[in-house]
């Protein structure tokens, strides 16, 4: 009965996957795309995981509705010769913008990431989730900041 209970415990603890989180903050900007490609943002990301995000956002009016998520993690400190570790990839499933007079992106609250895989140093990931908030900056308001929140 030991056994049993020794191998039972042992699957019981192995299922539990414990998740973490990761705080970055990020910076960039709105880059051009054909309406039909939704809005188009390039960040890049200081913190716990570094890296470059493209993100596409989908929208009707100023509700987010779907899109693309890319974050190609680079090594702490990099420079132009470091090589990524790897990349998480997602999708878009909500989150709220507002737009200037221009019609670009003056911020977006709340857009929820669903994070569907990682390659190299992330290739175990398969779920996870990340929160993106942005605002405009008030000296420079086509440079966007915020903070990107993720948890896998």
């Amino acid at each position: 009965m030991k056994q049993l209970t020794l191998i039972l415990m042992t699957f019981v603890f192995g299922a539990v996957v414990s998740m973490a989180d990761y705080n970055d903050t990020v910076s960039g900007s709105q880059t051009a795309a054909p309406e039909a490609q939704g809005i188009a943002l390039n960040l890049t990301a200081s913190g716990d995981l570094p890296g470059m995000n493209k993100v596409t956002l989908q929208r009707d009016g100023l509700n987010v509705t779907g899109g693309t998520w890319r974050l190609i993690v680079l090594p702490q400190n990099a420079d132009a010769s470091s090589s990524e570790r790897g990349n998480l990839v997602g999708t878009i499933t909500g989150g709220t913008l507002t737009l200037n007079a221009e019609g670009t992106v003056s911020s977006a609250s709340s857009v929820q990431i669903t994070i569907q895989s990682g390659t190299g140093d992330y290739a175990n990931v398969s779920t996870g989730t990340a929160t993106l908030n942005l605002s405009a900056n008030a000296e420079n308001p086509t440079q966007l900041t915020g903070t990107l929140v993720l948890s896998f």
